[in-house]
Formats: structure tokens, sequence, C-alpha cells
């Protein structure tokens, strides 16, 4: 799903990144479960692989399909007609056993919107298939927003241990960042994510279910925003929001407002049910209200998200103090990464067998210097 790499800015720019879950409800049961054997028990797949392995294999790729397809509907299709943006396309951030994670960096706050559709009609069309051919599996679903690199931070490793002599943690992590997004398709290298909006996004994920799609509030005010700015006659972008008050979340400071978006809103059940237990639909005018008075009220902890030139003001403000510590952050790579390739040299002229060495880190350095100086002028 990947479109061709934007030009290199350097390892220290502000992104704000959307994460997607999708995971598979029933897997374990079904993994264990005699039945799947007796289904295969005359078939060549039994020799070869293990029962259940071929249903959670197609779940994996008809996950990737569908989005995929849903996602270039949206590009080449719709979101032409609405005259929205599309940036970067959703990408693969990992599995972990029998869920999938997909992230995708935002330069529009309607991306944010466009993507969730995509994403929910992916995993409705998908669902059928589980019904049809595995009906005690299912799916449920979570999506959140955090922001780089300030708040949160990503992290890149290196899968074979080569022993880096350096110990600042702080510098080796900008280094090895540098290196991967120079060549992001380096086999050696891989990236992963963590800070505090991480951890609650997967708090979330204990919330979800097969109908709830739970939403951190953050990304609900992106939505609702984009949702009331919408084209008249833009039905590819309604939503159904509710919101079933604040839950503490284990490690999240505070009460956390819980919103979910509708899975099973056509489910002639789950509408009977929802009148006897008064469970309604959420407007967005209440919605957006609220948000904005949370965040007034967590000012300390929370901040309205916010991307890097979103043509629309509401998204595009930087916090006080943002910009002060991405050029601080951006003046430490670039004296730091001077001060190295300079201690480097003196190797070299020691005549301590550095050669090789210096050429390669010489080279690396003067791009990265010239990257950030340029950026910090900016």
């Amino acid at each position: 799903m990947s479109e061709p790499a934007s030009p290199y800015q350097g390892p220290i720019v502000s992104c704000l990144r959307l994460f997607l879950s999708v995971d598979l409800v029933g897997s374990t049961a079904f993994k264990q479960s005699s039945q799947v054997a007796q289904k295969l028990e005359d078939s060549n797949e039994r020799d070869a692989v293990e029962p259940w392995f071929s249903p959670i294999a197609q779940f994996y790729k008809e996950i990737e399909r569908l989005f995929a397809r849903e996602w270039q509907s949206y590009v080449a299709g719709w979101g032409k007609k609405l005259n929205w943006p599309s940036g970067q396309s959703p990408e693969l951030w990992k599995s972990a056993g029998d869920e999938l994670l997909y992230t995708k960096v935002l330069s529009d706050h309607r991306e944010a919107l466009a993507c969730i559709v995509c994403w929910k009609r992916a995993v409705s069309e998908y669902r059928q298939v589980l019904r049809t051919n595995h009906p005690s599996l299912d799916m449920k679903c979570t999506a959140w927003i955090a922001g780089f690199p300030l708040t949160n931070t990503e992290i890149v490793f290196k899968k074979h241990i080569d022993g880096l002599d350096d110990d600042d943690p702080v510098y080796v992590n900008l280094f090895l960042l540098h290196e991967y997004y120079r060549n992001s398709s380096n086999p050696d290298l891989t990236i992963d994510f963590i800070g505090p909006s991480i951890d609650t996004g997967f708090r979330l994920c204990a919330l979800s279910d097969a109908r709830k799609f739970i939403v951190s509030i953050d990304l609900v005010l992106m939505l609702v925003h984009a949702i009331r700015a919408k084209p008249v006659g833009a039905n590819e972008v309604d939503l159904v929001f509710h919101y079933e008050g604040r839950k503490q979340l284990k490690g999240v400071i505070g009460d956390y407002p819980v919103f979910w978006i509708d899975m099973a809103a056509d489910s002639g059940l789950d509408q009977i049910e929802d009148k006897l237990l008064r469970v309604e639909f959420s407007n967005t005018d209440d919605i957006k209200t609220f948000c904005e008075l949370y965040f007034q009220s967590n000012s300390s902890g929370m901040i309205i998200p916010y991307i890097d030139g979103d043509q629309d003001g509401y998204f595009s403000n930087v916090p006080h103090g943002h910009k002060e510590k991405l050029i601080h952050l951006r003046e430490y790579w670039v004296a730091e990464s001077a001060r190295r390739s300079d201690e480097v040299k003196s190797l070299a002229d020691k005549g301590d067998g550095a050669e090789a060495k210096t050429e390669q880190v010489d080279g690396i350095l003067k791009t990265i210097i010239k990257l950030l100086r340029d950026n910090t002028e900016s």
C-alpha cells in the first residue's frame, strides 16, 4: 500500500500518526477446537499445516487486501470527488499474535476520517466472510493517534547486534532513525513506537469488542470536526458515534472518556436492545463541545492534536513550547553529530585504523548537518 517516499527531512520532524488495530475474537478457542481438525480431516492440508492455520492466514491476507482496495478507492475515487488529500498510504506496523496493527502519517486531519471509513468498510466486509465460513470467529477494532517526536518517540532497533559503541541512547536512536528514514527498506533496521499515547491506545484495545470500535478522544475530535465540515451530500464519511462515560484505564491519569463507532448498526437485535437500554448515538455538536471542554480541564496532560501544515487552522496550532523543544532537539543532534565526526577524523589522523569508518561517518554526518541546519533555520 506504500507510495513513493517524500523527500527525506532528517530524523527530527514533527508528525502525527494514526494507529489502527484489528484483533480476532475467539481465535484461541478456535485453534484448540476439535471441530477445526474434523473439518479438515479429509483434506491434504492436514499433513501440510496445522488445521487452524489457513483461516488465520486468510485473516491476515484478506484484511490487507480489503484495506488496500478501500484506500485505493478513496484515493482514486471519492477522495477526489470531495477534493480531500490522501498523503502517505497506511502501512503495516506489526502483528501481535492474532492482532494486526497499521499506522499512517497524517498530513491533514481529513485523512484520518477517510482512513477510518476505509478501515471500517474492510473489516465489515471480512466479517461477512467469517460469519459464513467460521462463525465462531469475529473481530474487534481500536484506533488512536500519537504525535512524534515530542510526547511519543519513534525507536529503531538493529536486528543484528553489532555493539554500537556509544553511551548516549538519545543520540544512538536519532542516528538509527536517520539511517532508517534514509533507507526504510534496510532489512537490518526495524521501527517501533513508544510513549504515553501508545500506552493509552493499547489500554483502549482492551475495551473494544465486536460491536464497539473504540476511538481515542483526540481522534474523536479530529473525526467529528471533519464530519461537520464535509461537503453536502458526502455520505461516504458518515459515522455513528456512541459515548459510554469515563473509565479508569490502568496507567492513564484520570478518568478517560470512552467513545466508540458502531460496527453493528444494521443488526436488528442490537437496534431493539438499544431502545430497551435507551442507548442513543451522540451528535457531533455535543461530541465536539465535550472534547474541547475535556481538553481545557486537562490542559496539563493533554493537548488538541496538531498536524504541521494542516490546511485547517484548528489542527495546525502548535502548542506553546513545542517549537522550542524541536529546535533544541535539532541543535543537540547537529552539535553531537559534528562532535562525533571530529572525533572519528582525529582517530584517523592518528593512524588508528579508522579510515574506512571516517569516510562512511563523515558522508552521513555532512548530510545530517546540512538537512537539520536547514530545518532549524526554517
